[in-house]
């Protein structure tokens, strides 16, 4: 039988596999020493051992892992907080919230729901979470949510009513793959990728994001003509129609052209803004965070890069492709 955790095979007695007893993480009988949840779930003691079943723990993590996400995206995405309440359910609850009308009840094994409320211009996000998660896959469902409350924020109705499932789905799980991979939860992100609950939009993603950047991504997201990803042509990410800017009235003020700032032919660290918890680095014209990748300007052609660590006075970058990886320091006064 599949280990679901793992994705790996175990061999299983034939006694064992007609057992009922089955952990509903793992997907393997269970025999002995087991826990049995109140909503009738079953949790194997190995994967009891990681799993959030404290109500007041599981919004600590949740608060924590809010955090690691705004360190993550802060440069793309203001994350909604003051206006979200979030609540650990059993599997009975969740499945309920289901089964009101206008929500598709998509994936048997769903571990989290984000309900959205309007009222006088002003949205109200409830998230619920299955209990009993495993750590990462816990933390993971978090982020996939808190994703949803931004989406549901930031997408202007039209683009809300063009947008399918598949690509909405696809966006909030390279948010979670992208909290997994910086905290190096490799088994979560193998579940990530071979989860077919968005139908292959999250491999779109995750090589649209290494070609183009995740700041092209958030424009397509929101302002993209296509209704999902094509896997065949993904620089379509790069078809938007961007909101026409609001006309001003033309004044009589005297009005300044100003050159351009001259691209540089190589990689350069023009700036840093040093800060313990959250160092930004601009290199060419183009800002990076811890583990942010994007494309920056270099002579006439344009490089992908990964920036790996910032300190106060240089930078570890590493090139997007052939894996090289160089320092840039800062420019001392003098030079």
């Amino acid at each position: 039988m599949q280990n679901e955790v793992s994705q790996e095979k175990e061999q299983i007695c034939q006694d064992c596999a007609r057992l009922s007893t089955v952990c509903f993480i793992c997907g393997l009988p269970v025999r002995t020493n087991y826990t049995k949840l109140p909503d009738g779930r079953i949790i194997c003691a190995r994967d009891a051992r990681t799993a959030v079943l404290d109500e007041e723990e599981g919004k600590r993590i949740c608060r924590q892992t809010k955090d690691s996400l705004d360190r993550l995206f802060s440069r793309f995405m203001d994350i909604p907080e003051t206006n979200v309440t979030v609540a650990i359910v059993d599997r009975v609850h969740l499945q309920e919230l289901f089964k009101f009308a206008g929500h598709d009840y998509v994936c048997p094994n769903v571990w989290g729901y984000t309900e959205t409320k309007t009222n006088l211009h002003h949205q109200e996000h409830q998230i619920s979470l299955l209990s009993a998660l495993p750590l990462a896959s816990f933390k993971a469902t978090v982020a996939h949510e808190y994703a949803h409350t931004w989406l549901n924020e930031n997408l202007p109705e039209k683009r809300k009513e063009s947008l399918s499932r598949d690509a909405n789905e696809g966006y909030c799980e390279l948010i979670s793959y992208r909290l997994m991979d910086s905290q190096n939860e490799e088994a979560q992100k193998k579940l990530i990728l071979s989860n077919a609950y968005t139908r292959g939009q999250i491999h779109l993603f995750l090589e649209a994001e290494r070609l183009y950047g995740f700041n092209d991504l958030v424009d397509w997201i929101k302002y993209g003509v296509d209704d999902r990803l094509v896997g065949d042509d993904l620089r379509r990410v790069r078809n938007v129609e961007m909101p026409r800017a609001v006309s001003r009235p033309v004044t009589n003020l005297p009005s300044f052209r100003s050159e351009p700032s001259p691209v540089p032919d190589r990689l350069v660290l023009r700036g840093i803004s040093w800060a313990q918890q959250r160092p930004v680095a601009i290199i060419n014209d183009q800002t990076f965070g811890v583990n942010e990748q994007g494309r920056v300007r270099v002579g006439k052609t344009n490089v992908t890069i990964r920036c790996l660590v910032i300190r106060q006075d240089a930078v570890r970058i590493q090139v997007v492709g052939s894996g090289e990886e160089q320092e840039l320091r800062l420019k001392m006064a003098s030079q």
